[in-house]
């Protein structure tokens, strides 16, 4: 009798076992800032603008303190207003990327940008975004198209 209890307390282990459902795979981690950012690499070079827009656009919403995220807002807005045709996307993303990096190396461009994006969608602010752009960068490399914008002509 004790040679058997081992078997028997074995072979209704592996029963158990065999009539439980196998664990759940972990769920695989969300993609890194980085690897985001290299998908919409890739997209973009594969012409697949809208891949490229909802990677950066993932990375801007779920990794806000990212320093790539005010990068990946710029990008979206490029993306959105030129190769998209969504210029109310593109001044959603611009003015994110200006929030997130107020202080950001592109500001100015995305401030251009968002002017360009407002003035293609007929929007109401777009003669104050104008006016702002230029308050603030008189001299800048976008003022002249700025300027015309909004019927500034």
């Amino acid at each position: 009798p004790t040679a058997t209890a081992p078997a028997t307390a074995t072979a209704t282990a592996t029963a158990t076992e065999e009539a439980s459902p196998a664990p759940a795979s972990e769920p695989s981690p969300p993609p890194s800032p980085m690897a985001l950012l290299e998908s919409a690499k890739r997209a973009r070079l594969a012409g697949r603008p809208r891949d490229a827009a909802i990677a950066l656009d993932t990375l801007r919403r779920r990794y806000r303190s990212d320093p790539r995220a005010a990068l990946a807002a710029f990008e979206l807005g490029r993306l959105r207003l030129d190769n998209l045709g969504d210029a109310p996307g593109a001044v959603e993303a611009l003015n994110d990327a200006i929030v997130l990096a107020p202080q950001g190396s592109f500001r100015e461009d995305a401030e251009a940008r968002r002017v360009d994006a407002l003035d293609a969608e007929g929007a109401p602010g777009c003669a104050e975004a104008r006016d702002a752009y230029l308050v603030r960068y008189p001299k800048g490399i976008h003022a002249t198209m700025v300027a015309a914008r909004c019927n500034g002509k």
